[in-house]
């Protein structure tokens, strides 16, 4: 037994060195460099989907796709997805599980952010509001306006966070909630739409 777990435990880290190369040239294919302290969970290939607008990623990215990955698992991969004349950037040592941030402006994301289970976050409304600009797939017809999460934000599971939503650094949102006004800084706030709960206090 300790002989097979020794074996495993080698598989394991030959396994994580034949991701690099891998990861690397998915990465800088798609334009966006590569960093070897990024890590990626999950298959097939890179887990992450990346578009064609501008992504910046920092040091200690981690992007978790597979179901054993995250304490309450993944329904999906993660999704990065940039438009064209888009840009998501990305600080040192974000974690994502298995979320989707969708960026038609700009998505900024500050160090330390970790981004729980499920969530989306979106700087577009997707489709125009009035029905006709729908039918008719009328350009710039839909809202857009870009959004910044700032250092030791905390998002937990199943959230959404809407175009134009700036989050103060340190402060937490709870799972589920819907984000469609500005969080102050080292607050918690929960629910639809969300509300402040309390202040953080550290001290």
């Amino acid at each position: 037994m300790a002989g097979l777990k020794i074996l495993l435990s080698y598989i394991k880290v030959l396994w994580q060195f034949l991701l690099i190369p891998r990861n690397w040239l998915f990465c800088v294919l798609n334009g966006i460099g590569y960093h070897t302290s990024w890590r990626f969970y999950g298959l097939p290939f890179i887990q992450t989907y990346f578009y064609r607008g501008k992504i910046e990623i920092q040091e200690g990215f981690v992007a978790r796709s597979a179901v054993e990955s995250n304490s309450i698992g993944v329904f999906q991969k993660v999704i990065l997805k940039s438009e064209p004349g888009a840009l998501i950037r990305i600080g040192s040592n974000v974690g994502i599980s298995g979320s989707t941030i969708s960026a038609s402006t700009e998505i900024i994301i500050g160090n330390n952010v970790l981004i729980g289970s499920g969530c989306l976050i979106t700087d577009s409304d997707a489709h125009p509001i009035d029905p006709i600009a729908r039918i008719q797939n009328i350009p710039n017809a839909t809202k857009q306006s870009p959004i910044e999460i700032e250092d030791d934000v905390f998002i937990g599971a199943r959230s959404i966070i809407l175009k134009g939503v700036r989050i103060g650094k340190g402060s937490i949102v709870g799972a589920g909630s819907v984000v469609s006004a500005d969080v102050p800084p080292n607050c918690i706030v929960a629910g639809n739409p969300a509300r402040m709960i309390r202040i953080i206090n550290l001290n």
